[in-house]
């Protein structure tokens, strides 16, 4: 499989639902899975947190 510059790991699409139906507009982001290291999981978020910085603004 191929991955965005080693960040992207393949991803399960499901039908499960986590309650973001009871609101507008919710979204579930997971960062990090029990094939992650610790310093995977925060270096993704430091780039997922730039992204949504520059959304938000």
């Amino acid at each position: 499989m191929n991955y965005i510059l080693g960040l992207f790991k393949p991803i399960i699409l499901r039908n499960s639902r986590y309650n973001q139906q009871l609101g507008k507009a919710a979204c579930i982001i997971e960062v990090g899975a029990t094939g992650n290291t610790l310093d995977e999981s925060i270096t993704s978020m430091k780039y997922l947190a730039k992204v949504l910085n520059s959304i938000i603004k």
